[in-house]
């Protein structure tokens, strides 16, 4: 027999993706984005001031540092206890990115130019690697840890073969052209403010141009953890309440919008499109995160080799 297919509950929409349904929705997603920008901002405000203590150049010269910290520390415990979610993993994540950064800079030594240095990795570097990975750790507390699911809700499901991965390299290829498309336009415009940055020679730079640890953190450690924040978390929870299209749209635009520098708030929601859409096609997050560390990877080798060439 032929049973009927269940219909969704008002307010809801039909899951036409290869997702599961999950138990974490909006509310969840609001509550995580927003404590995972206070998690970062108390992370760069401590290690700042620790590092200007310590004779360093850092972004957050001022000891009204540590008030900035400890009150975005305050308020993302706050938040995570009001909603009721697993306190201990964003404890772990404020203390263990403030103790790292910290640490880092008190026995770093100067590379010169005022840039701190620890075993040959410039400190601001390990900061953005702490920092990426408290995306991971605060979308798993309130997702898989809350709610007690499986990581495969998150994504982490085997795919079969190769399709997947060149479908997600087909994708990367179009998100790529929207890329190459805004910046003419950007050009032709004449709007240097909406030009995207070159964060990846940036990074280039900072690792004394070590293209082994620049990939490494740029094209592996960053897209993990964004995939398991933005794919795995914050669009799969907007699914049941938005449907595809609009968890799409929204989980894209939060993408973009956390990566603050105008300039690459649209390139970065283009690709959200692309990365998504692998996602939910594959109902895997290992060919997003294939997709993902592609472009980061092409990004690095351009800054690298491209004027060369």
């Amino acid at each position: 027999m032929i049973q009927p297919q269940r219909q969704p509950e008002p307010g809801q929409h039909r899951n036409d993706s290869r997702l599961p349904e999950v138990k974490w929705g909006p509310l969840d997603v609001v509550v995580g984005a927003a404590v995972t920008m206070l998690v970062v901002i108390s992370i760069l405000s401590f290690g700042g001031v620790v590092g200007t203590y310590a004779g360093f150049e850092t972004s957050v010269a001022s000891p009204a540092g540590y008030i900035v910290g400890a009150l975005s520390a305050a308020l993302a415990i706050l938040l995570i206890r009001i909603t009721r979610s697993p306190l201990w993993p964003v404890v772990l994540a404020l203390a263990f990115g403030v103790g790292v950064v910290s640490a880092s800079y008190l026995i770093a030594t100067d590379a010169g130019d005022g840039i701190a240095e620890l075993v040959g990795i410039p400190v601001s570097i390990i900061a953005v690697t702490v920092m990426s990975g408290s995306f991971a750790v605060i979308g798993l507390a309130l997702s898989a840890v809350r709610y007690r699911e499986p990581l495969s809700a998150l994504g982490f499901v085997k795919t079969s073969g190769f399709r997947p991965y060149l479908f997600a390299a087909g994708m990367w290829l179009i998100g790529l052209s929207a890329l190459i498309a805004w910046v003419q336009v950007v050009i032709w415009l004449d709007i240097d403010l909406l030009l995207p940055r070159d964060t990846a020679n940036d990074v280039l730079d900072q690792a004394g141009g070590s293209i082994v640890l620049t990939i490494l953190l740029v094209a592996i450690a960053g897209p993990v953890a964004e995939e398991i924040f933005f794919r795995g978390f914050v669009l799969t929870g907007l699914l049941k309440r938005f449907g595809v299209g609009r968890a799409l749209l929204l989980s894209s635009l939060l993408f973009g919008l956390f990566h603050i520098d105008p300039g690459a708030i649209v390139p970065t929601f283009a690709l959200g499109l692309a990365l998504g859409w692998v996602y939910l096609k594959t109902g895997s997050i290992w060919p997003a995160i294939f997709a993902h560390a592609l472009h980061n990877t092409v990004a690095v080798l351009i800054a690298k080799y491209g004027t060369a060439a």
